[in-house]
């Protein structure tokens, strides 16, 4: 353990403090510690696994010298109970506590451990806590550019006591310098520490046909080779095939590359690879390796009882770390997470399968990481990594102490790219954009706090407006340029002779254009309404007028599908022997019955003599389909009178016959393009200055209208809804708000008020259709949620303002059950009944946001409610879902 401060004299802080390290400090470690000791604000970015966190380490054990108090932030709740471990070892237990918002060990510890959330939450309410406050150590501060949790980093920086010292830790930005501007603009002078060096070194290899290739060797030669140049590595080699895992870890294990941390990108994908392994007899442990992974494993899960354990096939996750292979992603049951975690960081664990969500936070180190593919499902389509998450997931390899050199391994596949891949190695820094936006929760803290001007001014000082504003300063500038090239394309137009009547005469062509356009868009759907219409009559047998030449003349109806009306489909036969779906935009015309035929038994799977004999029949029906076509038009089109009056007008424009015309029209739709890009830029740049103070302003106005905001004596307050509402913290604050104040959840027992959050916080990963409850008092809660979400967007769209997201009840029976006291693999089973894809982890995790909320009801709610939110919450933190299973 380090030498306590408190015996050590402040010159010698330092020298203490690094007493117990083994190794010189780096560089930039030296810059950011002179940092702290000279009272400054510190922004260090540096690479994953570089010790960075040192510093935060020295930034607490400072403010234990003085007798002050340092509060430790980090995004998640297993990365505090990490840091808490780590800290408690290193200053004494006496000296550490852990918040995690509802749980909480020695709170009052001059070094508190917790998750971002918790601090906001102080801050807002004034705590007692803050009084002594020296400083704030805000671990993996990149998180303020995360979508769903991002702005409670930033309300943290805008909102803190500026006397307390503040220290971001972050990864390597490409914008760091940016970050540090704001944070000197918000707090004072700051200390922006930035540091590219990996004290480990990292090897990007390319693993290709049982080899290991320097990824940018790859590239090059692989470039060399399209040019007509070859490699003798490279040129006899076949398109890249997908590579045996089994055979990539047993080549890993041979160059000494384990453990090794094998990135897959699917919950899915991770399980079946360690079960495959397990199948493929693997085995990477010694006998007394696994002797030690089964007696932790055992021990880790005494409290889960054995059913849980059944319904979680405990037995197979443990017969895997025996052999040294696990899984780790966000659909396992937490503290299983936490298991491969320990095993893992002590050298047992040999690989892990992982997602993404390994590379983010929790200090697992590795000496390679595997990536199998470089794209992966973003929820529309597969993407190929970006610079920061390639960053995020390759910083893992190499352990400071441990290894001389990380190792990146990419896997060779048929369709990579090794141009892109070469551009993600040669980048590793990756910019940071603030997710910032006010919301009604944080409008309320921050008016009663501080009253709407000031508050409307903090919110102006938002990161997020900080980088708008430097861009509106470059785009101001393009509008400067562009706006001088219109204007001397204008003095061209005048010189060429262009004045007055040339704008009139462009003026009405441009109108004869859009009511042409108009008109061809008018006609263009009302054929697809005759269409659509002949469509939906059809039946099977039907032979039907097509008049495509892909297609064919005519075709046969096989089947019709009519469930979305707007978009019919025909399975159809044509006479050219095609066989598929047609669908509206594929026909040239309404499709015209010519005749029927009787079609063959087992219709969908027609054999090639039937598919023949029909093709035949409908010959027949060829000349027969031609005369129908001709009489097949649809509608009659519409003729817009005033097309016809816009090209009399142009016609008798004086410039019509103009024989200068072709050339001063080319001249004046460039100006025309010019201005209009001008006054588009203008558009864009009014429309983004001060756009979240306008924003916070129209929340306000909302606040006011519902009735949490009130003017007293010209001061703008909170009513006593207004309090209620700032004591609610989640995306759908005012929602929840709304129900709480018209008492739509009173009379609900504990399980039904967990079913009812659900609905709101806990949705699933798949759409379902879920059975009304047979509680009719449940029915009523959620009928009248759902009439609140309803009035609550409707408000909010009143207000231009995004309206909240929609309720999702996929979830509540699954709370009910469990808050009811179901056991865990009979809510697991009947979810996938119900249709809803539930892993343990995802039902832990969705457990744990309705026990967050139902926490916050039991603060603000009338009594009798906050009772059974209480209730709930009790009932709710049971076998996997307690708190010390995290």
């Amino acid at each position: 353990m380090t030498t306590s401060p408190d015996e050590t004299h402040p010159d010698d802080l330092l020298e203490g403090f690094l007493s117990g390290e083994g190794f010189a400090p780096d560089p930039f470690q030296l810059e950011a510690f002179a940092a702290l000791d000279a009272g400054r604000n510190l922004l260090v970015s540096a690479p994953t696994g570089s010790g960075k966190t040192l510093v935060g380490e020295y930034a607490a054990y400072r403010a234990l010298a003085g007798g002050g108090r340092c509060f430790y932030t980090t995004p998640v709740k297993a990365l505090s109970n990490q840091k808490f471990r780590q800290f408690r070892e290193r200053f004494g237990p006496e000296n550490v506590g852990l918040l995690t918002g509802d749980h909480s060990i020695d709170a009052d510890a001059p070094v508190v451990v917790m998750t971002a959330e918790v601090l906001r939450n102080m801050i807002y309410s004034a705590s007692s806590a803050l009084h002594d406050l020296d400083c704030v150590v805000m671990d993996e501060i990149h998180y303020l550019g995360d979508r769903s949790r991002g702005v409670v980093w930033e309300e943290i920086i805008l909102t803190l006591d500026p006397a307390v010292l503040l220290v971001g830790l972050s990864a390597t930005l490409s914008n760091t310098d940016e970050l540090g501007d704001w944070i000197t603009e918000i707090r004072g002078d700051t200390a922006v520490v930035l540091s590219e060096h990996r004290p480990v070194p990292l090897a990007h290899m390319l693993y290709t046909d049982g080899d290991l290739v320097p990824v940018r060797d790859a590239a090059d030669q692989r470039r060399r080779a399209r040019s007509g140049y070859h490699d003798e590595r490279m040129a006899s080699r076949p398109r890249a095939q997908w590579a045996r895992r089994q055979d990539v870890i047993e080549r890993l294990d041979d160059e000494h590359l384990l453990p090794a941390i094998y990135f897959v990108f699917s919950r899915a994908g991770c399980d079946g690879a360690v079960a495959q392994m397990r199948r493929a007899r693997l085995r990477l442990t010694t006998g007394e390796e696994a002797r030690r992974i089964a007696s932790h494993v055992d021990s880790a899960v005494t409290q889960v009882p054995q059913p849980d354990l059944d319904a979680l096939d405990f037995a197979a996750f443990r017969a895997g770390l025996v052999n040294g292979l696990a899984a780790h992603h966000a659909g396992m049951l937490p503290l299983f997470r936490t298991i491969v975690e320990e095993l893992f960081s002590a050298g047992l664990i040999k690989v892990v399968f992982a997602t993404e969500t390994l590379a983010l936070g929790i200090h697992m180190p590795a000496r390679a990481v595997v990536l199998e593919k470089t794209t992966k499902f973003n929820g529309d389509t597969h993407m190929m990594l970006t610079s920061a998450e390639y960053s995020q997931i390759t910083g893992r390899a190499g352990r400071r102490g441990i290894d001389t050199k990380g190792t990146a391994v990419v896997l060779d596949q048929p369709d990579l790219d090794l141009d892109a891949l070469a551009a993600l190695v040669d980048t590793p820094r990756f910019p940071l954009y603030s997710a910032f936006t006010p919301d009604y929760s944080m409008a309320v803290n921050l008016v009663e706090q501080l009253g709407v001007e000031e508050a409307t001014s903090l919110i102006g000082r938002s990161f997020a407006q900080f980088q708008t504003d430097r861009t509106l300063v470059s785009r101001s500038r393009a509008i400067e340029r562009r706006s001088d090239e219109r204007d001397r394309m204008r003095a061209s137009l005048e010189e060429a002779g262009g004045d007055a009547d040339l704008d009139e005469y462009m003026g009405l062509r441009a109108e004869l254009s859009r009511l042409e356009r108009k008109s061809e868009k008018a006609t263009r759907d009302d054929r697809l309404d005759s269409v659509r219409s002949a469509m939906l009559k059809q039946t099977a047998g039907s032979v039907i007028t097509v008049g495509r030449k892909r297609f064919g003349m005519v075709a046969t109806v096989l089947q019709v599908r009519t469930d979305i009306p707007s978009d019919p489909a025909l399975l159809c036969l044509t006479d050219t022997g095609w066989t598929g779906w047609l669908r509206q935009h594929d026909f040239a015309a309404p499709p015209v019955p010519v005749g029927r035929v009787d079609l063959p038994k087992g219709r969908r799977k027609l054999d090639g003599r039937a598919k023949r004999a029909l093709v035949q029949r409908m010959e027949h029906l060829r000349g027969k389909a031609k005369g129908r076509m001709k009489n097949a038009g649809g509608k009659p089109v519409r003729k817009d009178p005033r097309i016809a009056a816009a090209r009399r007008a142009l016609r008798q424009h004086p410039l019509h016959d103009d024989p200068r015309i072709d050339k001063l029209a080319r001249l004046h739709e460039r100006w025309a393009r010019a201005d209009a890009d001008v006054a588009g830029l203008t558009a864009e740049v009014d429309a983004d200055a001060d756009s979240l103070a306008r924003r916070f302003r129209r929340i306000v106005d909302l606040l006011r209208h519902l009735g949490y905001l009130e003017e007293v004596d010209g001061v703008l307050r909170a009513t006593d809804a207004g309090h209620l509402l700032a004591g609610v913290h989640t995306e759908q604050d005012l929602f929840v708000a709304e129900c709480l104040r018209r008492g739509v959840w009173q009379g609900l027992d504990a399980p039904g008020l967990a079913a009812v959050i659900a609905t709101i916080v806990a949705h699933p990963r798949t759409d379902s259709a879920i059975r009304e409850p047979s509680d009719e008092v449940l029915r009523s809660a959620l009928a009248e949620t759902e009439r609140v979400a309803v009035d609550v967007a409707e408000t909010e769209r009143a207000h231009r303002l995004p309206a909240t997201p929609d309720l999702d009840a996929g979830l509540a029976p699954v709370l009910h059950h469990w808050v009811s006291g179901g056991a865990l693999a009979s809510i697991l089973a009947a979810s996938w009944q119900e249709g809803v894809e539930l892993t343990a982890g995802d039902f832990v995790r969705s457990a744990r946001l309705v026990v967050d909320v139902l926490a916050q009801v039991g603060q603000v709610a009338e009594p009798d409610l906050a009772r059974t939110a209480r209730s709930a919450v009790g009932s709710l933190r049971r076998g996997v879902v307690l708190d010390h299973m995290a």
